[in-house]
């Protein structure tokens, strides 16, 4: 358990916001090579051309017992334009199931860099 939840917060231990973010992460990557057709744009066939990270956090009061969640995702892809990249990105959030279940609840950022 984290530090700041009462725990020893342990280094090498895994907290249940870094198995969202690496579950959302991996579901959004998925959804963005689903997508990337359907706008006329396609993904670079390494692995290593293609990342997303993403970053959750534990936010709000644990005092008062009123916490959520918010997400940052970095999305960098290579031989992309700016552009073609931001249309994908666009049409994954709106299928990526991690996106829709937390829709209007979960303050999420999504930023887009081609390498």
């Amino acid at each position: 358990m984290a530090k700041a939840l009462g725990g020893k917060g342990d280094a090498g231990k895994t907290n249940p916001e870094e198995l969202f973010a690496a579950g959302y992460g991996a579901c959004f990557q998925s959804a963005m090579n689903a997508v990337a057709p359907s706008v006329g744009v396609k993904m670079p066939t390494k692995t290593e051309d293609s990342i997303v990270e993403t970053t959750v956090h534990l936010v709000g009061s644990m005092k008062d017992l009123d916490m959520g969640l918010r997400v940052e995702m970095l999305v960098k892809v290579r031989g992309l334009e700016k552009e073609e990249l931001e249309k994908v990105v666009h049409k994954a959030r709106q299928v990526c199931p991690y996106s829709r279940a937390t829709k209007d609840n979960v303050y999420t950022t999504v930023r887009c860099e081609t390498m």
